[in-house]
Protein backbone atom coordinates (compact mmCIF):
# COMPACT_ATOMS: atom_id res chain seq x y z
CA UNK A 1 0.00 0.00 0.00
CA UNK A 2 2.76 1.89 1.04
CA UNK A 3 4.55 1.91 -2.22
CA UNK A 4 1.63 2.39 -4.91
CA UNK A 5 0.87 5.94 -2.48
CA UNK A 6 4.30 7.15 -3.21
CA UNK A 7 3.49 6.67 -6.89
CA UNK A 8 0.39 8.33 -7.11
CA UNK A 9 1.99 11.45 -4.60
CA UNK A 10 4.46 11.26 -7.35
CA UNK A 11 1.82 12.23 -9.82
CA UNK A 12 0.03 14.39 -7.90
CA UNK A 13 3.58 16.87 -7.06
CA UNK A 14 4.17 16.75 -11.04
CA UNK A 15 5.03 20.77 -11.21
CA UNK A 16 3.32 19.70 -14.90
CA UNK A 17 0.70 18.49 -13.93
CA UNK A 18 -0.46 21.39 -12.02
CA UNK A 19 0.60 23.39 -15.36
CA UNK A 20 -1.72 21.74 -17.61
CA UNK A 21 -4.17 21.34 -14.73
CA UNK A 22 -4.49 25.64 -14.57
CA UNK A 23 -4.70 25.75 -18.18
CA UNK A 24 -7.49 23.63 -18.56
CA UNK A 25 -9.26 25.15 -16.12
CA UNK A 26 -8.35 28.58 -17.67
CA UNK A 27 -10.01 27.55 -21.08
CA UNK A 28 -13.29 25.87 -19.16
CA UNK A 29 -14.23 27.90 -16.53
CA UNK A 30 -17.62 29.55 -16.56
CA UNK A 31 -16.40 32.80 -15.11
CA UNK A 32 -13.96 34.87 -17.30
CA UNK A 33 -11.92 36.52 -14.94
CA UNK A 34 -11.00 33.62 -13.10
CA UNK A 35 -9.41 32.08 -16.56
CA UNK A 36 -7.48 35.22 -16.53
CA UNK A 37 -6.50 34.39 -13.26
CA UNK A 38 -5.69 30.46 -13.63
CA UNK A 39 -3.81 30.96 -16.80
CA UNK A 40 -1.45 34.06 -15.72
CA UNK A 41 -1.50 31.33 -12.58
CA UNK A 42 0.10 28.44 -14.76
CA UNK A 43 2.18 30.72 -16.78
CA UNK A 44 3.84 31.83 -14.02
CA UNK A 45 4.64 28.46 -12.44
CA UNK A 46 5.47 27.24 -16.29
CA UNK A 47 8.18 30.25 -16.18
CA UNK A 48 9.10 29.62 -12.42
CA UNK A 49 9.60 25.77 -13.11
CA UNK A 50 11.45 25.29 -16.54
CA UNK A 51 14.16 27.77 -15.57
CA UNK A 52 17.46 26.29 -14.75
CA UNK A 53 19.06 28.76 -12.78
CA UNK A 54 16.03 28.55 -10.21
CA UNK A 55 16.49 24.66 -10.16
CA UNK A 56 19.98 24.61 -9.85
CA UNK A 57 20.05 26.92 -6.75
CA UNK A 58 17.25 24.85 -5.01
CA UNK A 59 19.17 21.28 -6.15
CA UNK A 60 22.30 22.41 -4.84
CA UNK A 61 20.49 23.69 -1.37
CA UNK A 62 19.41 20.11 -0.97
CA UNK A 63 22.23 17.88 -2.14
CA UNK A 64 24.79 19.63 0.03
CA UNK A 65 25.69 17.05 2.48
CA UNK A 66 28.78 17.71 4.55
CA UNK A 67 30.44 14.21 5.94
CA UNK A 68 33.95 13.07 6.35
CA UNK A 69 35.53 10.92 4.00
CA UNK A 70 37.91 7.88 4.43
CA UNK A 71 40.41 6.93 1.30
CA UNK A 72 39.10 3.04 1.71
CA UNK A 73 36.36 0.94 2.47
CA UNK A 74 35.07 -2.22 2.33
CA UNK A 75 31.84 -2.54 0.68
CA UNK A 76 30.56 0.55 -2.18
CA UNK A 77 26.59 0.04 -1.44
CA UNK A 78 25.26 0.92 -5.29
CA UNK A 79 21.48 1.50 -5.38
CA UNK A 80 19.11 0.53 -8.52
CA UNK A 81 17.39 2.65 -10.33
CA UNK A 82 19.40 2.59 -13.06
CA UNK A 83 18.19 1.03 -16.20
CA UNK A 84 14.87 0.76 -17.98
CA UNK A 85 12.19 -2.27 -17.18
CA UNK A 86 12.43 -3.64 -20.47
CA UNK A 87 16.45 -4.45 -20.03
CA UNK A 88 17.58 -8.16 -20.36
CA UNK A 89 20.91 -9.62 -19.56
CA UNK A 90 21.63 -9.33 -23.49
CA UNK A 91 20.08 -5.96 -23.87
CA UNK A 92 20.36 -3.22 -21.42
CA UNK A 93 19.01 -0.20 -21.66
CA UNK A 94 20.41 2.54 -19.28
CA UNK A 95 18.47 5.52 -17.92
CA UNK A 96 19.84 8.77 -16.87
CA UNK A 97 21.01 7.86 -13.43
CA UNK A 98 24.21 5.45 -14.79
CA UNK A 99 26.40 7.89 -13.45
CA UNK A 100 26.36 5.54 -10.17
CA UNK A 101 27.80 2.77 -12.86
CA UNK A 102 30.24 4.86 -13.87
CA UNK A 103 31.36 6.60 -10.32
CA UNK A 104 30.81 2.63 -9.12
CA UNK A 105 33.65 1.33 -12.03
CA UNK A 106 36.56 4.40 -11.41
CA UNK A 107 35.94 3.80 -7.65
CA UNK A 108 36.82 -0.03 -7.60
CA UNK A 109 39.50 0.40 -10.46
CA UNK A 110 41.51 2.85 -7.92
CA UNK A 111 40.63 0.58 -5.04
CA UNK A 112 39.14 2.98 -2.86
CA UNK A 113 36.11 0.26 -2.67
CA UNK A 114 37.04 -3.67 -2.24
CA UNK A 115 34.21 -5.47 -2.94
CA UNK A 116 30.73 -4.19 -4.53
CA UNK A 117 27.18 -4.61 -3.55
CA UNK A 118 24.15 -4.10 -5.70
CA UNK A 119 21.02 -3.45 -4.47
CA UNK A 120 17.68 -3.35 -5.97
CA UNK A 121 15.09 -5.20 -8.15
CA UNK A 122 12.99 -2.88 -10.37
CA UNK A 123 11.50 -0.20 -7.62
CA UNK A 124 8.46 -0.76 -9.76
CA UNK A 125 4.36 -2.44 -8.79
CA UNK A 126 4.34 -5.18 -11.88
CA UNK A 127 7.92 -5.86 -13.24
CA UNK A 128 9.65 -8.69 -12.22
CA UNK A 129 12.96 -7.12 -12.79
CA UNK A 130 15.86 -8.42 -10.76
CA UNK A 131 17.84 -4.90 -11.77
CA UNK A 132 20.95 -5.94 -9.14
CA UNK A 133 20.78 -9.24 -10.86
CA UNK A 134 21.39 -7.61 -14.90
CA UNK A 135 23.96 -4.81 -13.27
CA UNK A 136 25.83 -7.96 -11.99
CA UNK A 137 26.45 -9.52 -14.76
CA UNK A 138 27.46 -6.34 -16.73
CA UNK A 139 29.76 -6.06 -14.19
CA UNK A 140 31.75 -9.47 -14.59
CA UNK A 141 31.75 -8.99 -18.20
CA UNK A 142 33.43 -5.67 -18.00
CA UNK A 143 35.97 -7.51 -15.94
CA UNK A 144 34.97 -7.25 -12.18
CA UNK A 145 35.60 -10.48 -10.54
CA UNK A 146 32.37 -12.03 -9.28
CA UNK A 147 33.64 -13.19 -6.13
CA UNK A 148 33.91 -9.00 -5.49
CA UNK A 149 30.30 -8.18 -6.36
CA UNK A 150 27.41 -9.31 -3.60
CA UNK A 151 23.69 -8.16 -5.26
CA UNK A 152 20.33 -7.59 -3.05
CA UNK A 153 17.54 -8.33 -5.26
CA UNK A 154 14.29 -8.22 -2.82
CA UNK A 155 14.28 -3.71 -2.25
CA UNK A 156 11.53 -2.01 -3.64
CA UNK A 157 12.64 0.97 -2.00
CA UNK A 158 14.96 3.17 0.05
CA UNK A 159 14.17 1.86 3.02
CA UNK A 160 14.55 -1.93 2.01
CA UNK A 161 17.68 -1.19 0.12
CA UNK A 162 19.24 -0.31 3.49
CA UNK A 163 17.89 -3.13 5.54
CA UNK A 164 18.59 -5.69 3.47
CA UNK A 165 21.79 -5.07 2.80
CA UNK A 166 22.37 -4.31 6.08
CA UNK A 167 21.41 -8.05 7.01
CA UNK A 168 22.94 -9.63 3.69
CA UNK A 169 25.86 -8.41 4.95
CA UNK A 170 26.20 -8.92 8.58
CA UNK A 171 25.15 -12.26 8.20
CA UNK A 172 27.27 -13.03 5.56
CA UNK A 173 30.69 -11.72 6.94
CA UNK A 174 29.65 -12.09 10.65
CA UNK A 175 30.88 -8.71 11.42
CA UNK A 176 29.09 -5.18 12.52
CA UNK A 177 32.23 -2.97 11.38
CA UNK A 178 31.96 -3.26 7.68
CA UNK A 179 32.86 0.39 6.01
CA UNK A 180 30.93 1.15 3.59
CA UNK A 181 30.50 4.11 0.64
CA UNK A 182 27.03 5.02 -0.33
CA UNK A 183 26.68 5.04 -3.76
CA UNK A 184 23.61 7.01 -5.43
CA UNK A 185 22.25 9.85 -8.08
CA UNK A 186 23.01 13.69 -5.52
CA UNK A 187 19.61 14.26 -5.17
CA UNK A 188 18.80 10.61 -3.73
CA UNK A 189 21.83 10.74 -1.47
CA UNK A 190 20.15 12.52 1.56
CA UNK A 191 17.40 10.62 2.51
CA UNK A 192 19.87 7.30 1.35
CA UNK A 193 22.34 8.09 4.16
CA UNK A 194 19.47 8.70 6.32
CA UNK A 195 18.31 5.22 6.20
CA UNK A 196 21.57 3.12 6.12
CA UNK A 197 22.77 5.24 9.20
CA UNK A 198 20.01 3.42 10.75
CA UNK A 199 21.74 0.10 9.85
CA UNK A 200 24.80 -1.43 11.72
CA UNK A 201 26.70 -0.79 8.45
CA UNK A 202 29.27 2.45 8.57
CA UNK A 203 28.34 4.03 6.03
CA UNK A 204 29.49 7.09 4.06
CA UNK A 205 28.01 8.82 0.97
CA UNK A 206 29.95 9.02 -2.03
CA UNK A 207 29.98 13.24 -3.43
CA UNK A 208 31.54 13.67 -6.04
CA UNK A 209 31.40 17.93 -6.78
CA UNK A 210 32.42 19.69 -9.82
CA UNK A 211 35.40 21.58 -10.00
CA UNK A 212 34.26 23.99 -12.43
CA UNK A 213 31.27 26.06 -12.42
CA UNK A 214 29.34 26.70 -15.31
CA UNK A 215 27.13 29.38 -16.17
CA UNK A 216 24.48 29.76 -19.39
CA UNK A 217 22.56 33.12 -19.99
CA UNK A 218 20.30 31.38 -21.35
CA UNK A 219 19.29 29.53 -18.42
CA UNK A 220 17.65 32.52 -17.20
CA UNK A 221 16.16 33.40 -20.49
CA UNK A 222 15.15 30.59 -22.61
CA UNK A 223 12.53 28.00 -20.29
CA UNK A 224 14.00 25.01 -20.66
CA UNK A 225 11.18 21.67 -20.75
CA UNK A 226 13.87 19.11 -19.39
CA UNK A 227 13.53 21.41 -16.23
CA UNK A 228 9.77 20.33 -15.56
CA UNK A 229 11.06 17.03 -15.31
CA UNK A 230 14.14 17.75 -12.93
CA UNK A 231 10.89 19.37 -10.34
CA UNK A 232 9.33 16.12 -10.46
CA UNK A 233 11.94 14.06 -9.52
CA UNK A 234 13.78 16.61 -6.49
CA UNK A 235 9.99 17.13 -4.79
CA UNK A 236 9.22 13.46 -5.10
CA UNK A 237 12.79 12.98 -3.10
CA UNK A 238 11.58 15.43 -0.79
CA UNK A 239 8.58 14.51 -0.41
CA UNK A 240 9.89 11.02 0.15
CA UNK A 241 12.44 12.02 2.71
CA UNK A 242 9.32 13.58 5.05
CA UNK A 243 7.40 10.27 4.57
CA UNK A 244 10.19 8.47 6.07
CA UNK A 245 10.86 10.82 9.01
CA UNK A 246 6.95 10.39 9.68
CA UNK A 247 6.85 7.01 9.70
CA UNK A 248 10.13 6.73 11.37
CA UNK A 249 12.40 5.10 9.06
CA UNK A 250 14.67 7.71 9.45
Amino acid sequence: MFFFLSKVISFIIDPFFWIIFLFLTAVFHRKIYKRKKKFKTGLLLLILFSNSLVYNFVNDLWCNLHYKSKNHYDFGILLGGMISLTSTENNINFSSNNDRILNTLDLFSKKKIDKILITGASGSLTSELKESEILKKYFIKLGIPDSCIFTENKSKNTYENARFSDKLLTDSLHRNDISCLLITSDYHMRRSIACFNKTNLKCHPFIKKNEIKHFDLEWIILPQSNVLFKWKILFHEMVGHLTYIAMGYI
